[in-house]
């Protein structure tokens, strides 16, 4: 069962750091960021998607399910966050 959550924030890297927060909440995974995640810019009115790789932190091996991040910003400057696991 797929879990989304939607939010709205500030700032692109307030809205990743809740992504952040929220996996370390559940104590089941652990997110692999890329490098240029945090330095990507999104221009008004577009989206950016990412899909991250999970580790299982038990054992330590790639999870299943990949983390999907949808990252919206408004004209009005927030950005709209929404992600799943599938």
């Amino acid at each position: 069962m797929k879990s989304y959550v939607s939010t709205y924030y500030a700032t692109q890297n307030q809205a990743l750091e809740a992504v952040y927060a929220e996996i370390a909440r559940e104590n089941r995974y652990e997110i692999v960021f890329p490098d240029n995640i945090w330095t990507e810019h999104v221009a008004y009115g577009h989206q950016v998607f990412y899909n991250l790789e999970l580790k299982v932190k038990r054992t330590g091996n790639p999870a299943k399910k990949y983390l999907h991040i949808i990252l919206y910003r408004m004209a009005s400057g927030s950005y709209e966050l929404t992600f799943y696991k599938a």
